[in-house]
Formats: structure tokens, C-alpha cells, sequence
């Protein structure tokens, strides 16, 4: 079977040159569309590194002066503390609640700041590269209730939620660790510096390493760096956060579907309101039909689903003409006994090889481009942040993959497209099909 089918694409490579220039530029136009999709969907549906079920978002505001509902009472420090107490007390005797925090920043919707810095090793402070920064109240067990968990060498996640710590004490993802000190575990005598724009030199100790995770649903696993912060006065009460995490087995949805009107009226103390209930995955829709992201993605979508139709559509219509015109060659093989899976077979042999010599040229082709212009890193927030080493940032993983896809593809579609006109043309008798010969 194979010696034939080599001998048939032979014997026909005029015929098939138009059909091999095609798939050649298929191939091409694949590679262009299935390498952002395929790094969008990796990084919207891969491990966000923390545990995301069971929490629910709970965002306070404050009543300012001039609204019908500001209470000047309610206005000075101590007032608006002893209320906010009030608040984190009936949170925490809320039915079903397990643990939760009070946070500035929440992950996936948090004011993220980039900053660069150096270690003071001039052999590592080579690489280019900075990271997210978010800030967490001290004394909260913020990195807890998000089921965030501590590195190798790190303190323990209670160690660092009870622990004392200065303005200038930070904890790093494992991936920001081991990129500035990569044969040391621990925290020992790890430090950043940052310059400011006054020539002044901010040092920044490490005290606790945690594992890696999205920052946004849409990034990678990214580095980032957690300052510890706290509620100095009342006006720092204007938003604040409270992250919950409910008891194993309840649905983050149908509790705040069931108890939504029973939290906003409980929570409404002083100047203190409740803005918004969402679920962390709620959060996570909201902020990327927010950002656009989800038209992205699902117009990326249209457009792979509109081009492989059309590429099925096309070969099917090219491998119809062609064997349209191998209809005596056919029947001659039929009337020497050759069976109609075997007539099949064959013409889908032929595609195969054909498709797959196309890919491989098209790959090579797309390669050149893409050692100049570099291949797809997904949303924003995965160029110049320091991430852990995986398959989409490692460019000879990244194109043998995807390379790996586009071929899977079409030959799919060349086996979709081959096999209808392949079994009409096999059906065929070989009186009619020698009939005008």
C-alpha cells in the first residue's frame, strides 16, 4: 500500500502541486491563528496556584459627605473603627463562614504595580525582569483564606500571618526566589533594592517565600512581592475587601444567591455599606468581560472554528476535483480486485503524506518568523514579569507543541476532507468507471 501510494503522488506531482502549495500556506495561517488561542485558553483554564472554590468577595464602601446616607457621626476614626470591628465580627459569625480577611488588594482584580530592582548580586541583577506588588493587611490571614501555600526554607503560612513585621518586610513568590538566588533555600539574608527617583535606596528584607500563583486568571504564574500594610485613619476605610472562604461542601453561588440581602442589611453600620457580593470565580468573569478578555478569547475562538470549517470545505473540494479526474485509474484498480476500503485507504494515504510534507515545510517557514518576531505569550501582564520556567516561555517546548497541534489539525481535517469524496469515488462500478475508456 505504501510503495503505491509513493509511486501514485509521483506520478501525479503536477497534478497535486496546486493542492501542496495550498496546504503549505494552510499550514502557515494555522500556525498564525492556533498559537494566541491555544496560550489563551492554557492560561484562562490552568492552576491558578491558590485554591479559588468556597471564596466569596465582599466589598465594603464608605458613605461620603454630600450622600443622603452619610452619617457625620459615624465620620471620625474612632467611630468609623469601632463600626468596622462591628462589621468583622458579624462576618465572622455569618452561617457557613470557615475564615476569612480584610484586604486592600484581592486577587484577579487588585492594583498591581511593577516595579524593578536589583539583589545586589551584579551576576543575577543581569536579568532583566520585574514583578507584581500587592499589599496585604499584617495581622490578616490573608495568605490562608486563599489557600496560598509557603515555599521550601519559607516560615510556615501561620508563622508569617502572626508575625511582626516592619514596612520594609516583604514575601516573594518561589519563582522571584529562585531567579535572584538560585542555590539558596531560605530566607536568610535575602534583600532588594530599589532606587527612587531622589537617589535614595529603599531596602526591602525577604521574610517569607510562598509558592507561585496567577495574579490574574488571564496571566501565567507570575512573581510577585506582598507588602504588609495597614488602616492608619478613617479615609483608608473608603474600600476595603473582605475575602471569605466558606465551610467545605457549600457553594459560593447559592450562598450568596440564598444570604445576599441578609449580609447587605447586616454589614450597613455607620458610613459602612456593602458594595458588592461575588464569588472568586464570579470575580474572575466579571473582571475579564471587564477587560475585554473574554470577547478575545471567544473571538479567537470563531475565528479557529470559521477556519478549519473552510479548510475542511476547501481540501474536501480539492480532493473531490482531483479524484474526479482518477475515476478510470480507480476503476481499473477495482476490476483487479481491489476493494473499496482499500480504494479509500489509498486516496487517504496519499493525502496524508502529502499534508504532512506541507506541514513540516509550513512549520519550518513560520519558524523563521518566529525566531524574529517571537511566538505568542498571551494576555497582558506575561511580558517582561519574571515567571516560572514552563512549555509556553521555553521557545523550543512552545514551537514543538504547537507545531505538534497545527499537524494534528490538518491532517484531521485532510482526513475529514479526503474521506467523503473518497468513498463516493470508491463506490463506483468498474463498468462505469471504463465505460469511456
Amino acid at each position: 500500500m505504501f510503495r503505491i501510494i509513493f509511486n501514485n503522488l509521483r506520478n501525479r506531482r503536477k497534478q497535486n502541486g496546486w493542492l501542496f502549495a495550498e496546504l503549505i500556506i494552510v499550514s502557515i495561517l494555522t500556525w498564525v491563528i492556533i498559537d494566541p488561542t491555544v496560550i489563551i485558553l492554557h492560561d484562562i483554564t490552568s492552576d491558578p496556584g491558590y485554591d479559588a472554590d468556597r471564596i466569596i468577595n465582599i466589598r465594603i464602601n464608605n458613605y461620603e459627605p454630600g450622600s443622603k446616607y452619610f452619617d457625620v457621626s459615624g465620620y471620625d476614626a474612632e467611630t468609623a473603627m469601632n463600626n468596622f470591628n462591628i462589621i468583622r465580627s458579624k462576618v465572622s459569625h455569618m452561617p457557613d463562614v470557615k475564615k476569612f480577611a480584610v484586604s486592600r488588594d484581592v486577587i484577579n482584580a487588585g492594583s498591581y504595580m511593577s516595579g524593578h530592582f536589583n539583589s545586589g548580586n551584579p551576576a543575577i541583577d543581569t536579568i532583566a525582569g520585574s514583578s507584581m506588588t500587592m499589599d496585604y493587611l499584617q495581622g490578616e490571614p490573608f495568605l490562608s483564606t486563599y489557600g496560598l501555600e509557603a515555599a521550601e526554607g519559607s516560615p510556615s503560612i501561620e508563622q508569617l500571618e502572626t508575625a511582626s513585621l516592619n514596612w520594609n518586610d516583604i514575601i516573594i513568590t518561589e519563582s522571584l526566589d529562585r531567579t535572584y538566588w538560585p542555590d539558596r533555600r531560605g530566607i536568610k539574608d535575602k534583600q532588594f533594592y530599589m532606587f527612587t527617583s531622589q537617589g535614595d535606596t529603599l531596602v526591602e528584607n525577604v521574610v517569607g517565600i510562598i509558592k507561585d500563583f496567577k495574579p490574574f486568571s488571564y496571566s501565567q504564574l507570575s512573581a510577585v512581592k506582598l507588602w504588609p500594610n495597614e488602616i492608619e485613619d478613617h479615609e483608608s476605610f473608603n474600600t476595603i475587601n473582605l475575602i471569605v472562604r466558606l465551610k467545605d461542601g457549600i457553594d459560593p453561588e447559592t450562598y450568596i444567591k440564598d444570604n445576599d440581602k441578609t449580609i447587605r442589611n447586616e454589614l450597613q453600620v455607620g458610613n459602612f455599606y456593602v458594595k458588592s457580593i461575588v464569588s472568586q470565580k464570579g470575580l474572575i468573569r466579571e473582571y475579564e468581560n471587564k477587560k475585554g478578555i473574554t470577547s478575545q478569547r471567544n473571538l479567537n475562538l470563531f475565528i479557529a472554528a470559521l477556519f478549519l470549517i473552510n479548510l475542511i470545505v476547501g481540501v474536501t473540494g480539492c480532493v473531490w476535483l482531483q479524484t474526479g479526474k482518477r475515476v478510470a485509474e480507480l476503476g481499473i484498480l477495482r476490476s483487479y480486485g481491489a476493494r473499496r476500503s482499500q480504494i479509500i485507504k489509498m486516496l487517504m494515504g496519499e493525502s496524508i503524506v502529502l499534508a504532512t510534507a506541507a506541514a513540516v515545510i509550513g512549520c519550518i517557514i513560520y519558524l523563521q518568523y518566529a525566531l524574529k518576531e517571537g511566538l505568542s505569550v498571551g494576555y497582558e501582564g506575561n511580558v517582561g514579569i519574571i515567571a516560572p520556567e514552563s512549555w509556553v516561555n521555553n521557545f523550543g517546548a512552545h514551537f514543538a507543541i504547537i507545531s505538534a497541534i497545527v499537524y494534528a489539525i490538518i491532517i484531521i481535517c485532510v482526513i475529514i476532507g479526503t474521506y467523503f469524496p473518497a468513498r463516493h469515488v470508491s463506490r463506483i462500478e468498474p463498468v462505469d468507471a471504463l465505460r469511456d475508456e
